[in-house]
């Protein structure tokens, strides 16, 4: 029997549905299980012992044609049995036009029809990583084990991480912080001047180097704070790879930063966390692993799920304006590696 997966878009929501794919070939007796997922997403599964196939889609196609496209990488493949982890309509297009016989997932975005087996989302509010499970309890009728995220890091990946490093004259060995100086929600943003104060006090109080890990995009705030940070901060921001970035993660003594892709990598693969949360609810989203310290206020607005804060005046993005460089310095000390 043939199983394909059609994995988030996210990465921080590709993390968390590791433990449905952990889970999907015991509970569903598959002999074959590929995982369909975007450009940016499709790395996670790359060493996944259970996955035979990862299938990369264009992180800018959308639309009709977009789901025309992705469903010609699948036409000719005969697979039996289809879940669908995205909410929306195109994700479950794609498997109708691709020929995928039985097709499950969630209702919600008028799909209904293109499924086989829609599954009316839980009533109670549960972690995503729950989310997913559930949606392969309800199509077996068995009871799956809540577990956190793994992440499998190839020998590949620890050299790559390895050899970004020594460029920066930096190894495994070093003691080093990861830090990601941007959020791309402006919701989020606990500011570079924040993050800059923070790596100066890690590097001179801690005895530690500080990483600064994130997308291209965030480059120019990165640079901003390893000037701030001093000597023994490093930018690379735009430079790691996703796989490469969680093999230099899980090699960190700790992760500061939102709730967010990378947060949930480095929680993946053993790293400790501290997570500045503000629009995020960590009830659904907060990412797992054995030592982490969520730092949130209890304000009227906390956990708005917003990417652009809707207050104003003194109000405006209060819930991460109330976070300070101390508290978060000492959760820092408080929660890293020895």
């Amino acid at each position: 029997m043939k199983l394909i997966i059609r994995a988030p878009n996210w990465v921080g929501d590709g993390v968390m549905a590791l433990p449905a794919v952990d889970n999907a070939r015991d509970i569903t007796g598959a002999d074959y299980i590929a995982v369909m997922a975007r450009g940016a997403t499709a790395p996670l599964y790359s060493n996944h012992p259970d996955v035979d196939r990862v299938i990369v889609i264009d992180d800018k196609s959308s639309g009709l044609f977009g789901a025309r496209r992705a469903a010609r990488l699948i036409k000719y493949d005969r697979y039996d049995i289809g879940v669908i982890l995205p909410p929306s309509f195109s994700s479950a297009l794609i498997f109708k036009l691709g020929g995928v016989a039985a097709r499950a997932g969630y209702t919600g975005d008028r799909r209904s029809l293109l499924l086989t087996r829609a599954v009316k989302p839980p009533k109670e509010k549960m972690h995503r990583v729950r989310l997913y499970l559930y949606l392969f309890e309800k199509l077996t009728d068995q009871k799956l084990d809540f577990r956190a995220p793994r992440l499998y890091l190839s020998h590949e990946d620890i050299t790559n991480g390895e050899k970004i490093l020594s460029e920066h004259s930096l190894s495994y060995d070093d003691k080093y912080i990861a830090i990601s100086p941007r959020a791309v929600a402006e919701s989020r943003r606990w500011g570079v001047d924040n993050y800059g104060r923070l790596a100066a006090r890690i590097t001179s109080e801690m005895n530690c180097k500080v990483v600064l890990i994130g997308s291209r995009a965030d480059f120019e705030a990165g640079r901003e704070v390893e000037v701030a940070g001093g000597v023994n901060t490093v930018n690379l921001c735009g430079k790691t790879p996703l796989m490469t970035a969680a093999a230099i993660l899980s090699f960190a003594r700790l992760f500061v930063g939102n709730d967010s892709g990378l947060a949930h990598l480095a929680g993946a693969v053993d790293c400790p966390l501290v997570v500045l949360s503000g629009p995020d609810d960590p009830e659904e989203t907060s990412p797992m692993c054995e030592k982490k310290k969520v730092i949130i206020r209890d304000i009227d607005c906390i956990s708005c799920v917003k990417n652009v804060c809707s207050k104003s005046g003194i109000d405006f993005m209060r819930c991460m304006k109330l976070i300070t460089v101390d508290e978060v310095f000492d959760a820092a000390k408080e929660i890293a590696k020895t």
